[in-house]
């Protein structure tokens, strides 16, 4: 398996990113309601995870070359349902097609029993939209800044060779360590290297 990208959040992105996950608990009902799609939980600890690694792909890429102008951080408005994905790279007219990523996310201590899942439904509209999956890590607090992207893959791949599991709800699990990609792969691509 590949080696995980690790990255640190700022104090001030760690603010925001708590911002944001209270602004998306308090959107789709409340602390401790249904929330929004299958997971059913609203939480602000667990809605923080993702967030953290959203900020934390954003902050790869841009540390790595991908200039800013050309990210567009779809999270950011979680509210408009018209936007594909969590976050898209712009690529150059007539190179290549926008890249769409979403972001999975979970705690340190759930990568090994629950890395590379999606529910199904979500899965095939990431499919539908070509986009690729990036796989992350990191807590449910402002105390650790760390967030690791440990890999990634096309959602097509996720959907050929991944198997129905059920966990708190129904998943589509790429068991199989050897699948995942490399993030420098990805950096490849969008860069067209």
């Amino acid at each position: 398996m590949s080696e995980a990208v690790s990255l640190m959040l700022s104090d001030e992105e760690l603010d925001w990113c708590e911002n944001h996950a209270k602004e998306i608990v308090d959107y789709y009902g409340g602390n401790g309601t249904k929330g929004s799609g299958t997971y059913n939980h609203n939480k602000v600890s667990s809605n923080l995870v993702g967030v953290k690694c959203e900020v934390g792909t954003v902050n790869w890429l841009r540390e790595n070359g991908v200039d800013e102008g050309r990210i567009l951080k779809n999270f950011v408005h979680f509210r408009d349902k018209t936007l594909n994905g969590d976050i898209v790279v712009n690529m150059e007219v007539h190179v290549a097609p926008n890249e769409i990523l979403e972001v999975k996310g979970l705690r340190p201590q759930q990568w090994s029993r629950f890395k590379r899942m999606i529910p199904p439904n979500q899965l095939n509209v990431c499919v539908r939209n070509d986009a690729i999956m990036v796989w992350g890590i990191a807590t449910g607090d402002k105390k650790n800044s760390e967030v690791k992207l440990m890999g990634w893959n096309h959602a097509y791949e996720v959907k050929e060779f991944g198997k129905k599991v059920r966990t708190i709800c129904d998943n589509v699990w790429l068991e199989e360590d050897s699948l995942m990609r490399p993030m420098e792969t990805l950096l490849e691509m969008i860069k067209g290297e």
